[in-house]
C-alpha cells in the first residue's frame, strides 16, 4: 500500500485492528514477537532510558506527570500512552505534544519494511497495538529523547510494552483494582503480581503504598528479581505542609495520589541521574498541566460538561468522590456508555446517588487496537430501569451528546468508557 499521507497512514493500521472486541492475549508467544520485531531495527527499547508504567487506576495521569515533570527540568521527553482520545499521535507525544502528520507518517513508512518482514515469519502478524509500541520505541530513539515515558496497555507480565530488557529501567506501578479479571486473573493478588512482574531483575520501582495484599506482592516480586523498592504513602505528602498550595489543584485523592507517585519518580530520576531538582518547576509544571479525558471541565454552549473515562469500578470510585468534592450540592445529567463486558452495574452503582438523571448510549468505535462495540444500551438502561426513573436511552452517541447538552439545564458528565469519550471529544473539536 502506497503510504503519501496521514489519511492513508491511517488506514494502513487500521489493517492491524483485530476484528471484535475480545481481547487477544498470547502470552510469552506475543513478547517474542514484539521483541524480534524491534531486533530488525536495533532493540531501541533497551538504547533508552525507560520509566514503565502499569496499575489499574491513574496510570494514564501518572505518565503525563512525569512527563511534564522532567519536561520542566529541561529534559527531553518521549510519551507513549494507550489508548488514545481522537488522534492516533497523542501515542507518540515529544515533550508532551504529538508529532506532526509528516512526522508520523515518514516514521511509519521507515518500519513498514521491518512489520512485513515479521508477516513472512512464523510470528505471521503483528497487531494494531504491537506495531505502534514498536514504532514509539523507534521514534523516540531518532529523537535522542532524555526519557521514555511508557504506558502498559494491558496487565504488565505479558504486554507488549514489557520487552525493556536494562536495568536502568524505572518501573512505576499505580493504584491496582480488578479489572480485565478474564485475562489478568480473579483475585487482587493475581492481579498486582501480573502488574509488578514489569519490574526488572535488578532494577528500582516506586509503587503505592495500598492493599496490604498488593504491598507483600509488590515486595515479593521485588525481593525475587533483586529490585529495589520504594513505597510512596501519599498522606505524608499531604503532612508536609510544603504540599499544602498544591493539594486545592486535585479534585481526589486518587488525584494526589498520582500526582505522589510522580513526584516520588522525577525525585528518584533527579538523584540517580544528577539533574538539579527544583520543587518551583514542580509546581510551574503542575498548573499547566491537562490530561484530556481526566476529570475535564469544558464549557459547551454555556453548559459545564464533564468528561472522564473512568472505566472500571475503582475508576468510578475515584471519579465519584472527585464529583462529590468539586460540587458537593450538585446533582448531574450522566452520559453513560461502556465497553462490552466491563462492570457496568458496579459503576452505575457509583454514580446513580449523585444522578438527576441518566442518558444510556451505545459506541462503535474502529480507530483503536481492536474494533470496540458498547455493552447494549437496553441492557443497561433495564437495570437502571429497575433502580432509577429518570433514564433516556439512545443506540447514537452524537444525538445523545447533542441532545442532553440542549435540553438539560445543569452539569453535565460524560463517562464510563475511553472510548465514549473518544466519539464525543470529536464532536466537540
Amino acid at each position: 500500500m502506497k503510504i503519501s499521507s496521514f489519511g492513508q497512514a491511517e488506514k494502513y493500521l487500521l489493517s492491524f485492528t483485530r476484528q471484535g472486541s475480545v481481547q487477544i492475549f498470547q502470552g510469552e508467544r506475543g513478547l517474542e514477537k514484539v521483541r524480534y520485531f524491534l531486533s530488525l531495527f536495533g532493540s531501541p527499547q533497551n538504547r533508552l532510558k525507560i520509566i514503565h508504567i502499569a496499575g489499574t487506576a491513574g496510570k494514564g495521569s501518572v505518565c503525563h506527570l512525569i512527563s511534564k515533570f522532567l519536561v520542566a527540568h529541561g529534559k527531553k521527553v518521549g510519551l507513549h500512552i494507550s489508548p488514545h482520545l481522537v488522534d492516533v499521535r497523542e501515542r507518540f507525544q515529544i515533550n508532551n505534544k504529538n508529532i506532526s502528520k509528516k512526522e508520523f507518517v515518514f516514521y511509519l513508512k521507515k518500519i513498514i519494511p521491518y512489520v512485513q518482514k515479521v508477516e513472512k515469519t512464523e510470528y505471521v502478524k503483528l497487531s494494531y497495538f504491537e506495531v505502534l509500541v514498536g514504532l514509539a520505541f523507534y521514534i523516540f530513539f531518532d529523537k535522542r529523547v532524555d526519557y521514555a515515558v511508557i504506558e502498559t496497555g494491558l496487565g504488565g507480565l505479558y504486554d507488549g510494552t514489557n520487552v525493556v530488557d536494562m536495568k536502568d529501567k524505572l518501573s512505576v506501578l499505580t493504584r491496582i483494582g480488578l479489572d480485565h479479571t478474564e485475562i489478568l486473573g480473579k483475585t487482587i493478588d493475581e492481579i498486582a503480581y501480573q502488574k509488578a512482574m514489569i519490574v526488572n531483575e535488578g532494577s528500582e520501582a516506586i509503587v503505592l503504598d495500598q492493599d496490604k495484599k498488593v504491598n507483600s506482592v509488590f515486595t515479593s516480586t521485588a525481593k525475587n528479581k533483586r529490585a529495589s523498592i520504594t513505597f510512596v504513602t501519599p498522606k505524608l505528602f499531604i503532612r508536609n505542609n510544603r504540599f499544602g498550595s498544591l493539594i486545592n489543584r486535585f479534585n481526589s485523592g486518587y488525584q494526589f495520589e498520582n500526582f505522589s507517585l510522580a513526584y516520588e519518580t522525577v525525585r528518584k530520576l533527579s538523584s540517580r541521574d544528577n539533574i538539579p531538582f527544583s520543587f518551583e518547576k514542580i509546581k510551574k509544571a503542575l498548573k499547566t498541566s491537562y490530561f484530556p479525558g481526566r476529570f475535564d471541565i469544558k464549557k459547551i454552549d454555556n453548559k459545564t460538561v464533564i468528561l472522564d473515562g473512568a472505566h472500571n469500578p475503582i475508576k468510578m470510585r475515584a471519579f465519584i468522590e472527585g464529583l462529590r468534592n468539586k460540587f458537593p450540592t450538585e446533582r448531574f445529567c450522566f452520559l453513560v456508555g461502556f465497553k462490552k463486558g466491563k462492570d457496568f452495574r458496579s459503576m452505575l452503582d457509583c454514580l446513580t446517588p449523585l444522578a438527576k438523571e441518566i442518558t444510556v448510549t451505545g459506541f462503535h468505535n474502529k480507530g483503536q487496537d481492536s474494533v470496540i462495540s458498547s455493552e447494549s444500551p437496553q441492557v443497561i438502561f433495564d437495570y437502571l430501569n429497575t433502580r432509577f426513573s429518570r433514564v433516556k436511552i439512545y443506540d447514537n452517541s452524537q444525538k445523545a451528546f447533542t441532545d442532553v447538552v440542549k435540553n438539560f439545564n445543569g452539569k453535565i458528565v460524560v463517562t464510563g468508557s475511553l472510548y465514549l469519550l473518544s466519539e464525543v471529544y470529536k464532536i466537540i473539536k
